[in-house]
């Protein structure tokens, strides 16, 4: 895994983290990427516990949603993830955002 991260790895990964962590820029709801609409994208948040993160990413597998321009676009566990509001191009999830999480991370 050494680029861009697809749905599928992004999951695998949070199942393997402590649940209760806490990190910074973290991810909620997704949505089609307003850049690529195959892609998925997540909305930002500023801090986001790995359960709920984890949660929403499972929410997505092979659900479809509606392109900023139209056209439904079904998300599998290939498919690439970002993070970036529903309006704006997302910022692709690679191994780096893996590292950050947990450096960042805590419990409360």
């Amino acid at each position: 895994m050494l680029g861009n991260v697809n749905l599928g790895e992004l999951i695998e990964w949070l199942e393997k983290q402590d649940q209760d962590l806490i990190v910074k820029d973290g991810f909620g709801k997704p949505h089609c990427d307003r850049g690529y609409y195959e892609n998925l994208s997540f909305d930002p948040l500023p801090e986001s516990k790995i359960s709920e993160m984890l949660n929403y990413a499972k929410s997505a597998v092979n659900q479809t949603f509606g392109g900023y321009h139209g056209g439904e676009y079904k998300m599998t566990l290939f498919t690439p993830v970002g993070i970036g509001y529903d309006y704006e191009s997302g910022d692709n999830i690679t191994p780096v955002y893996f590292k950050y999480w947990l450096l960042t991370g805590r419990k409360d």
